[in-house]
């Protein structure tokens, strides 16, 4: 879904603590509350060592609820956690619209020809 370095403007970046919360959860959601923790290591692309202590965060926060099937854990969504994924989306948009629009706004406050305050050629 994401990778562990998204590129940028200033080249690559790690991932925010957000992104990486809305891709575990994204993962767990797709395996309808029977993910297991390799499952969505895979997914994610974060080892499982790490990955354990994230979703340790995210069962605190009530964010994925934990129930054993077979002897062995597994993670499914929590309502809170689709509220959180669906307020991460509305405020990615969000985001991606502002910078669209910055980009544009700085594309036209390029110095025209012949204005007094353009820099000489």
């Amino acid at each position: 879904m994401f990778s562990e370095r998204t590129v940028g403007h200033g080249g690559a970046r790690r991932r925010e603590a957000t992104d990486l919360y809305a891709t575990v959860l994204e993962v767990v959601k797709r395996h309808h509350g029977a993910a297991r923790i390799t499952r969505v290591s895979y997914g994610a692309g974060m080892p499982v060592d790490r990955l354990r202590v994230l979703v340790g965060h995210l069962v605190d926060l009530g964010l994925l609820a934990k129930e054993d099937l077979d002897g062995r854990p597994t993670y499914g969504i929590t309502a809170r956690g689709q509220e959180f994924l669906d307020t991460y989306w509305k405020m990615r948009g969000f985001i991606e619209g502002l910078s669209q629009a910055s980009a544009l706004v700085a594309r036209h406050r390029r110095p025209s020809v012949g204005r007094r305050d353009a820099p000489p050629r």
